[in-house]
């Protein structure tokens, strides 16, 4: 009796380690349906100013256009003429205590001949808040000083895109460090912010940056909730298992900020890239590649649209971040493929 018990012991065990060798796969890796839209989702993708010394730096991919300068006519209508092609609908310029007539603005706005438009992607590092001087008083006037400048500028024009009539603003970051974690109670920030622009006849949907993925919505959900919407703008992982089940993981984790902020009665923004690899300009890193490649991405548009809000927002982060391998915009290797796709994929016709 003891004896055959102790054979069916070694029979499971034996059984268990087969299937341990087979590599069966968890539930949390399942394939990413595809999800046919019937409206057209707006999308926006993160826009950066490379400088001389920017191409100085080693990066991955090699762009059609060389090392340009933005600034340059000539490639930022080339740049607004892909946006179309792509079915890109806003770029997100970063703006971080510059004029409002700053250069790579400007280089937008003159001489557009397209449908892409711009969004100001306000970056509260300027202001210099710490715990020990909190963003209140005249750093707090400051900011809706420039805000409200900007929206003189920018906001009521017919380049700057607006959903549902109210012109698109990012507040970055909501993730504030550990050692400046008092320097901004976005909670009375946001409000303060927003009624002075409204007193100033512009109605401002704000939609607040966390500049890292993977992070509990709970987390920061006083700075969330003062906003309109939110996005998670980084999902690159130094996490094996997110890396090699990256479109089920990020569906699932997206999940639970849909769900979170649906409850609390505001948007979630998925944001996307194609790929990721910061091996050429930063050897040491020690960030997961993601292999670019049409099925990747296909995939994790679909994620996107399983979660989007019902103002069906969704950005792509990057436009143009050649040195980390997720730009959209043509490169010698891949041409038009991305922005094909990303047409295709959040575009009815």
């Amino acid at each position: 009796m003891k004896r055959t018990a102790y054979i069916a012991i070694l029979s499971f065990v034996f059984a268990a380690c087969s299937k341990e060798d087979q590599h069966l796969p968890p539930d949390f890796n399942y394939d990413i349906p595809p999800v046919t839209i019937t409206e057209d989702v707006a999308v926006g993708a993160y826009y950066y100013n490379y400088a001389a010394a920017d191409w100085a730096k080693k990066y991955a991919d090699t762009p059609q256009l060389g090392e340009y300068s933005a600034l340059n006519a000539t490639v930022m209508e080339q740049h607004r003429q892909w946006a179309d092609l792509g079915g890109v609908d806003f770029f997100i310029f970063n703006w971080n205590g510059a004029t409002p007539g700053n250069p790579v603005l400007n280089s937008f706005v003159q001489g557009r001949n397209s449908n892409v438009k711009m969004v100001i992607n306000y970056n509260t590092a300027h202001l210099s808040a710490t715990n020990a001087s909190p963003l209140t008083g005249t750093k707090l006037n400051t900011m809706i000083t420039e805000l409200k400048t900007l929206a003189a500028a920018h906001f009521s024009k017919d380049y700057y895109y607006k959903t549902e009539g109210r012109p698109v603003i990012l507040i970055t970051p909501l993730n504030l460090a550990t050692n400046a974690a008092a320097s901004i109670n976005y909670a009375t920030v946001i409000p303060a912010v927003k009624q002075a622009l409204k007193d100033a006849g512009v109605d401002v949907y704000v939609i607040g940056e966390i500049t890292t993925g993977w992070l509990p919505p709970a987390r920061y959900a006083s700075a969330i909730k003062a906003m309109d919407g939110v996005d998670l703008s980084n999902w690159a992982t130094d996490v094996y298992d997110r890396s090699v089940f990256f479109p089920s993981y990020s569906d699932i984790n997206w999940k639970n900020w849909a769900d979170s902020t649906k409850s609390w009665n505001m948007d979630y923004v998925p944001c996307i890239f194609p790929g990721f690899n910061d091996k050429v300009s930063t050897p040491a890193s020690k960030i997961y590649d993601i292999n670019r490649s049409a099925e990747f991405y296909t995939d994790y548009c679909n994620v996107a649209k399983r979660n989007m809000s019902k103002k069906r927002l969704v950005l792509i982060n990057s436009w143009n971040n050649f040195q980390v391998s997720t730009a959209l915009e043509p490169a010698k290797k891949y041409g038009t493929t991305y922005l094909e796709i990303t047409k295709k994929q959040f575009k009815v016709k």
